[in-house]
């Protein structure tokens, strides 16, 4: 679990944790700018819903975690086990495992978590090579693609691509199934929504969410809305270095079809199509359209759903002369694994390559590529298979180095959005315990303030401002900076009685990671607007603590 960097995943953990609470306290006050959007991300919010009440919070969360891996993992160990034997399979599964940008969606309760999840496992049910139960395959495809558009609004332009790429293959390949696939998309997708309308208003308390979301659209398409999170200018490209991985793995696909594609199995064809023409898709939003598909990490992490599949399907295709041997097959996937660990061993803490050195392993990366293509033409030796493993090693590790490569500091750039910085690096070694701590008080407060007595009675909160980066998390499980109190903490100021003037709460929340020693100045502060307190605690977790106070506005509630 990785340290929290905004407030928007604890947003979607608060409608997991006690959502009625949050539409019966804002739904008045958040519907007409569409802030209650999170609580129509159904196809996450559901299952983690049902995992929170079988087993808690942090055991559902983890539960939830494990669930989604195997959503990931087991159709592509499937669709490669089918494609090149089991350890071509066991690749598959090691190399989305062991990926530092999806272990990182799988740590939050973004909705990014659960899409990657979600695409991974359709993208191979729709190149599932069945005759038999081709049927099924389909349906399974389109459960998961629905359940990722219900999730992540994002993963419509993956999805859309994977499913664009899979009827034009009908098309040209077995067009006599086309109509019968529409059929089984149109009905599956139905049927799935129906279910989740249905799972949304018995957990989540609204059966809506069709409203919310086109709603939420809408606003965001708001020219106002694009440029407060759309980065008009191309220059924060550079220093997301991490984001060369994809275009390397679509070079090497390509590379290891040997230019050839009109003669590549359909399912290649389906996984490696899928995956380039969605990476073509989300640069077009990106650098032509208004969406943030690159340049945030929760929305790039889509992406790797097709690029997992992509680089398995591209070690299995040049390691063939591996696999093809008794002896060796087991090497590849060993290989995957040896360079994760060896990773986690031995960069701990080091400096690594910065962006012009990345940039060199990229291009060495498709040189790698180029040269295990032509070493597959050669006769089959010892030798052979030697230098085919040594290279898919460097290959791999290449991709790796990539990926966890810092993004560089940078100052302000004109026409660039500011982003959190995804914490890649740490992905495959170090401890989340600090993370886990606060994630468990954050999901602690909702009990401790109690449900709402009547709908519309407001909470918003008063926090120091010098304590951000401890409490980015717990104010988001009320909806961070637009329910909080801003100025000096203790001393309430012309801007933040107008906030409480604007927002009037019948409740007032104080928190601090340091001392309750300026609570009392902020009651004191609180007098034009009668103030009771209700209740203090400490909520503690590991290391992490929480004090908290909740005062009554008596001016505003009733």
């Amino acid at each position: 679990m990785p340290f929290p960097d905004i407030n928007d995943p604890a947003m979607h953990t608060t409608f997991i944790v006690d959502p009625r609470d949050i539409f019966e306290r804002y739904t008045d006050l958040f519907t007409p700018t569409a802030r209650l959007r999170e609580g129509a991300r159904v196809g996450f919010l559901v299952p983690a819903r049902i995992s929170y009440l079988l087993f808690g919070p942090l055991g559902g969360f983890i539960v939830f975690r494990y669930v989604l891996a195997v959503v990931a993992i087991g159709p592509a160990y499937l669709l490669m086990r089918r494609l090149s034997g089991a350890a071509a399979g066991l690749t598959a599964a090691l190399l989305v495992m062991t990926c530092p940008v999806i272990i990182t969606a799988w740590g939050t309760d973004y909705p990014d978590s659960a899409s990657v999840s979600y695409l991974i496992g359709a993208l191979a049910c729709l190149a599932m090579p069945s005759t038999k139960h081709q049927i099924r395959w389909a349906a399974a495809a389109v459960i998961l693609l629905t359940l990722a558009a219900w999730a992540f609004a994002a993963s419509v332009v993956i999805g859309g691509c994977f499913a664009a790429v899979y009827a034009a293959l009908r098309w040209s390949r077995a067009r006599e199934h086309l109509r019968r696939d529409v059929a089984i998309a149109v009905g599956v997708s139905v049927a799935t929504t129906a279910v989740l309308v249905a799972a949304s208003g018995i957990l989540l308390g609204q059966f809506d969410f069709f409203l919310p979301t086109i709603a939420s659209l809408i606003y965001l398409a708001h020219p106002g809305q694009t440029a407060l999170w759309h980065s008009s200018s191309w220059a924060w490209a550079p220093y997301e270095t991490y984001l060369l991985v994809l275009p390397v793995i679509a070079l090497a696909w390509v590379a290891s079809g040997a230019g050839d594609l009109k003669r590549l199995p359909t399912p290649h064809l389906m996984v490696g199509m899928g995956f380039t023409v969605a990476l073509l898709a989300a640069a077009a939003g990106q650098f032509i359209g208004r969406t943030q598909l690159l340049e945030e990490h929760y929305f790039s992490s889509l992406s790797w759903a097709g690029a997992m599949l992509t680089l398995g399907l591209v070690l299995a295709v040049v390691g063939s002369p591996l696999l093809d041997h008794p002896g060796w097959r087991w090497s590849l996937p060993a290989m995957v694994v040896a360079v994760a660990l060896l990773y986690e061993a031995f960069t701990r803490g080091s400096t690594l390559p910065s962006s012009y050195g990345v940039l060199g392993l990229a291009i060495a990366a498709v040189l790698v590529v180029g040269v295990a293509v032509r070493l597959r033409k050669l006769p089959t030796s010892g030798i052979q298979r030697t230098a085919v493993l040594a290279l898919l090693t460097g290959f791999n590790a290449m991709l790796l180095l990539i990926t966890v490569a810092p993004v560089l500091p940078h100052g302000p750039i004109p026409g660039v959005v500011t982003s959190p910085v995804p914490q890649l690096s740490s992905a495959l070694g170090g401890s989340g315990a600090d993370a886990v701590d606060i994630y468990q008080v954050t999901t602690e407060l909702p009990g401790f303030v109690g449900p709402a007595a009547y709908p519309g009675q407001r909470l918003a909160m008063w926090w120091p401002a010098d304590e951000l980066a401890q409490v980015v998390e717990p104010i988001g499980i009320f909806h961070a900076y637009f329910d909080s109190v801003p100025g000096t903490f203790g001393t309430l100021s012309s801007d933040g009685a107008a906030r409480i003037e604007q927002l009037r709460p019948a409740q007032l929340l104080l928190m601090s990671t340091n001392t309750q020693a300026e609570f009392p100045s902020c009651l004191a502060a609180l007098a034009p607007y009668s103030p009771r307190l209700v209740k203090t605690g400490s909520l503690t977790s590991g290391s992490f603590t929480l004090h908290v106070w909740l005062i009554q506005l008596s001016v505003y509630s009733r």
